[in-house]
């Protein structure tokens, strides 16, 4: 017969500094106390000169003439502290076949682990059913990871609950707008927060952004303008995945910045719409007089005097990109690329531009023009004062709209992230990530991780797995986000991969087993036994099967101490009883007639349009001419509603 028992080393039980002093501090009160007891008992003074009998043992130490049984009394006096020493240094002696000390954190670890109740990041919640439940915030400025998947509440339990707790500036990728219209209300009424709606398929848009602006390019020289393209064309024209390196995405994405460089060096501006029609545009205003000489009809001979008309069956594309080539006000590089674009085959150019098109065409909807005509803010605002920024985009749009999206995350984290260094918790930037990953690949965003502690820019990467991430990013991607992620709040797995890859991740633990055999005849004869055996302290299968309400938040370098917790879904809370219903104050009205007009305005065009009421131009192309800010403005949103713009 054979029984076995199986004891975990628990060493979350082991004394703090704190008690290890105060037992230190006993034991020597226990000694003294022992040794006046033995004194007493071995020499039998009166009760009153004990302590002194006591004291002229010790003075005596070493003194031939004391004897033996003096020793043994001084030997009570130490003993006490010898024990409690010892059992200090017993786990400096322990035998090398531990297997691991993986355990629960404690409320006492929290503060080595830069947990606290009060203030930070939201990551879970202890007592969530009292009437006073406790959030487990983190005050680094480290990136959180949130995996969790379909239907876990990681909106409701995670993003929320930040939103309502988190005063600081804070922008926020939102799918079907649920998070502005629960929260946007709240952090307007509660913490002063200027809130902005980036929703580039609403008319209800409130925030403007070009990245190509004349506050942000008037004063840039050549070579960060080529830079500024460059980033913005690798963000727009990015490739499926095998198909990265594909000969007409790179030549589209190298119109593109041509394109963008010729319009940012001779008019300090341009726009996305502007860029979108850019290769089927009419040039005819850009031509001088020289070259509009080609786009001019032949003189009547039989009228001399007659004025001369223009030629609308000359391309004047063509005769635009050899003027640009001679154009000595722009570089060099900028005039060699419009020469290549002369020469080339038709053939092969109306295949890039094709491709040009496809991934454009997006930025030629009406109301995307108007929500990138301009720019209505600065990225050092976010620092400056408390701004919440929602980037609303429908679940359907997502595939349409993630070129922008792209575009405006990855200038964020750019701007910021170049600027001045930030340690004051006051002016952190929160940047919540929901389903960052359809998006598609933002490589400046994954490297934040590892460089934004310094900015005080804290991103919270929310996604349904790390197998999503390793979809969209592939694996060496998804492994930089993983390891570079201060914080993980891990939600019940569907993944089995992933629940191995995290039990692993949070390790084992030493388990003693305890055998017990006796033979069938031999009723008081047994044997007993220990081992010491590696267990997870977390199985995957535990990870799969976690209740939805719990979650295991993992900080980094205390992976083997994970903290158990609560999910801290808002509804259940009744300091946020009725924020969904607070709803968004317009601070300034004249902004928001402005904003209308424009809507209004777009949308009477498009009327007008769908009726036949309004006149295109003759050759059914757009026309670009440089003009001042607003009427610029206006004639780009006209020109993506391809609606004739009278020239003043």
């Amino acid at each position: 017969m054979r029984e076995q028992k199986g004891r975990k080393m628990d060493s979350s039980k082991e004394f703090t500094a704190k008690r290890w002093a105060w037992a230190f501090f006993v034991s020597l009160i226990m000694g003294v106390v022992l040794y006046l007891a033995v004194v007493k008992v071995i020499f039998n003074p009166d009760l009153i000169k004990v302590p002194a009998v006591a004291y002229k043992i010790l003075i005596n130490i070493g003194a031939p003439t004391l004897k033996l049984k003096a020793y043994v009394a001084l030997f009570t006096l130490i003993a006490p502290f010898l024990v409690v020493f010892t059992w200090w240094l017993l786990p400096y002696f322990r035998d090398g076949e531990d297997y691991g000390s993986a355990r629960f954190a404690t409320p006492e670890d929290f503060p080595k682990m830069n947990i606290n109740y009060k203030n930070g990041l939201v990551l879970g919640c202890h007592n969530i059913d009292s009437d006073n439940p406790q959030f487990l915030r983190a005050t680094q400025p480290l990136s959180t990871l949130v995996v969790a998947p379909p239907g876990s509440g990681k909106t409701a339990g995670m993003i929320i609950p930040n939103l309502l707790s988190v005063p600081a500036s804070c922008v926020t990728l939102d799918i079907k707008g649920e998070l502005y219209k629960k929260t946007a209300g709240y952090r307007q009424k509660y913490f002063n927060n200027e809130i902005q709606l980036f929703s580039p398929f609403s008319w209800d848009n409130t925030l403007f952004f070009n990245p190509f602006d004349r506050s942000i390019v008037k004063d840039m020289e050549y070579i960060h303008i080529k830079k500024l393209a460059e980033q913005i064309a690798s963000t727009i024209f990015v490739g499926e995945k095998g198909s990265e390196n594909d000969h007409w995405i790179k030549s589209a994405r190298t119109m593109f910045v041509f394109f963008a460089e010729y319009f940012m060096q001779k008019d300090k501006h341009a726009t996305l719409a502007q860029l979108a029609q850019a290769p089927k545009a009419d040039y005819f205003e850009y031509l001088d007089e020289k070259f509009g000489e080609e786009a001019m009809k032949e003189i009547d001979e039989d009228d001399p005097d007659k004025e001369r008309e223009r030629d609308y069956d000359v391309d004047t594309f063509k005769i635009w990109l050899k003027q640009t080539s001679f154009d000595e006000s722009i570089d060099e590089s900028t005039r060699n690329q419009a020469r290549a674009y002369a020469r080339a085959a038709d053939n092969e150019f109306a295949s890039i531009k094709s491709t040009y098109d496809t991934f454009m065409t997006v930025f030629s909807n009406p109301q995307v023009a108007n929500a990138t005509s301009k720019m209505s803010f600065t990225f050092e605002d976010l620092r400056a004062k408390r701004i919440s920024m929602y980037v609303v985009v429908q679940t359907e749009d997502i595939e349409i709209l993630a070129p922008l999206i792209r575009i405006f995350i990855e200038t964020l984290f750019k701007k910021l992230m170049s600027g001045e260094e930030c340690s004051d918790p006051e002016r952190f930037i929160y940047f919540f990530g929901d389903e960052f990953v359809r998006f598609g690949k933002m490589p400046f965003l994954l490297e934040a991780p590892a460089l934004c502690r310094s900015y005080g820019l804290l991103p919270v990467f929310v996604t349904q797995s790390y197998e999503q991430i390793k979809k969209y990013y592939g694996e060496d991607d998804m492994n930089i986000v993983k390891n570079n992620s201060g914080y993980h709040v891990i939600f019940n797995m569907n993944s089995d991969k992933d629940a191995e890859d995290t039990s692993k991740l949070i390790g084992d633990y030493t388990n003693i087993k305890i055998s017990k055999s006796q033979g069938n005849m031999e009723l008081f004869k047994s044997n007993i036994s220990k081992s010491k055996e590696a267990k997870k302290l977390v199985t995957a299968q535990d990870l799969k099967n976690q209740d939805s309400s719990d979650i295991l938040i993992l900080v980094k370098g205390f992976y083997k101490m994970p903290i158990k917790a609560k999910v801290p879904y808002w509804f259940k809370m009744a300091q946020w009883k009725g924020a969904d219903k607070l709803e968004v104050e317009a601070k300034d009205d004249q902004g928001e007639a402005a904003v209308k007009q424009d809507a209004y305005t777009a949308k009477k065009g498009s009327e007008k349009e769908a009726k036949g009421e309004v006149n295109t131009a003759q050759n059914g192309s757009s026309e670009i001419k440089p003009a001042d800010d607003k009427r610029q403005q206006r004639d780009e949103l006209l020109k993506a509603l391809k609606i004739k713009v009278d020239r003043e």
